[in-house]
């Protein structure tokens, strides 16, 4: 009630020092958080990292799931990985808009997957943005980046360097800068073996 009150308060009065001060203060504390977050990709142990991820920055992993080192965030708790799933080192996931990782999907390292961008159309250069869905077993190669609101069809493949600006049919591969389609993939199912595990990675 109390609280409800209060955030009315500082959202009809913006520009007031109670206001800002408040803004101010959840702005710092929200980059602290995404600097924790950083360091925590940093420990050398799945263990840890996992616990740390789920329960402090509330990234939704199940324990049979693997994010390797030196992952980072933004808003992390937009972040949603299905079973078996592998996210490659240097990853860096932007979960603003809501990233939806489904199973057996293999994420190759240093791969950027960003759920908001600038308009550059806009006249105050306002941000804009939607959530991104991996389905089953797709494959992300490494350095691959994701746009805002794309989505990657069930087992489709998104070949290394490649610049996802638009969704990518089931069972296809793409590549290149833009993604277009190169060939399709037989269907096939598979489970990830997310138990043997690089260690201190």
């Amino acid at each position: 009630m109390i609280r409800d009150k209060f955030l009315i308060y500082v959202n009809n009065n913006q520009s007031s020092p109670l206001a800002r001060t408040f803004f101010n203060v959840r702005r710092v504390l929200r980059d602290l958080s995404l600097f924790f977050a950083t360091l925590t990709g940093y420990i050398p142990s799945h263990v840890i990292r996992q616990v740390l991820y789920r329960n402090v920055f509330r990234v939704n992993i199940p324990s049979d799931s693997i994010i390797y080192w030196r992952c980072r965030f933004f808003n992390p708790g937009g972040v949603s990985i299905g079973h078996n799933s592998i996210i490659g080192n240097d990853s860096f996931l932007d979960g603003r808009n809501g990233i939806y990782i489904n199973d057996n999907v293999n994420i190759g390292g240093e791969a950027r997957l960003f759920t908001e961008q600038h308009d550059i159309k806009s006249s105050n250069f306002a941000s804009i943005g939607s959530s991104i869905y991996i389905e089953d077993y797709a494959y992300i190669g490494s350095r691959v980046t994701i746009l805002p609101g794309v989505k990657i069809g069930k087992g489709a493949v998104v070949a290394s360097g490649a610049v996802v600006t638009k969704d990518v049919l089931p069972w296809t591969l793409v590549g290149g800068v833009p993604a277009k389609f190169i060939q399709n993939r037989p269907e096939v199912k598979y489970k990830l073996d997310t138990d043997h595990r690089i260690f201190f990675q």
